[in-house]
């Protein structure tokens, strides 16, 4: 029977797919802090018929990002760092985030995990679980972010940290894990990383293979 107009149209794969385009070489606009690239697009648009564009990319690449988290004494270690974008945009750029950073060329993400750890938060960790993988702003970067789930002893964290040669100046937090996701659901904190982050948390916390990875390595 066909489909009556106006009848909502349901699917249910809730996944990415591949796309054929058409890709020109990228050129380059700017190679600042971040290299900035510009690309012809061509690929089909409404009934197949193929449309042509340029987009921008702001060329990020492969991140590990770190929710570190103290089962001993149920807090998370964050850290606060300035964030010029966050400045620009809200006026508030002691931005409050978990540890993360790029992923150097030959680097597999646990380790870049593990190495962040020590640069940001001053400690490594005593365990990693790879918990989830997503892409913060597709429109205009290409980040993609490698997030783990990481046990540390908070209260080895120093004060302060950061690695100096990145000019990196990081201030390490100690939140009740109550607090946090209290934060959360009050909608006071603005980073997508950590968001997701305590997300995945507060919906997996209770798993058991999260229960069971915490409780073994306590």
């Amino acid at each position: 029977m066909n489909q009556r107009v106006g009848m909502p149209r349901f699917t249910e794969q809730i996944a990415d797919t591949p796309v054929e385009v058409e890709l020109s070489s990228p050129r380059l606009l700017g190679d600042g802090f971040r290299p900035y690239d510009r690309f012809d697009v061509t690929l089909a648009g409404r009934g197949g018929t193929p449309v042509s564009y340029d987009r921008d990319v702001l060329r990020v690449g492969n991140v590990a990002a770190v929710l570190a988290f103290d089962p001993v004494l149920d807090c998370f270690v964050l850290i606060r760092q300035f964030r010029l974008p966050a400045h620009l945009a809200t006026g508030r750029g002691g931005s409050v985030e978990i540890v993360a950073g790029g992923i150097e060329p030959g680097e597999a993400p646990d380790r870049a995990a593990i190495r962040e750890c020590i640069e940001e938060i001053g400690v490594a960790p005593r365990a990693l679980l790879p918990i989830y993988r997503f892409m913060p702003s597709p429109g205009c970067s290409d980040e993609y972010a490698n997030v783990f789930l990481a046990l540390v002893d908070a209260a080895t964290v120093p004060c302060e940290a950061g690695a100096a040669s990145e000019q990196e100046h990081t201030r390490p937090l100690l939140v009740r894990t109550g607090d946090a996701l209290a934060a959360l659901a009050a909608g006071t904190i603005g980073n997508s990383f950590l968001m997701t982050a305590l997300q995945w948390f507060a919906l997996n916390r209770e798993r058991a293979d999260v229960r069971a990875f915490v409780e073994e390595r306590s």
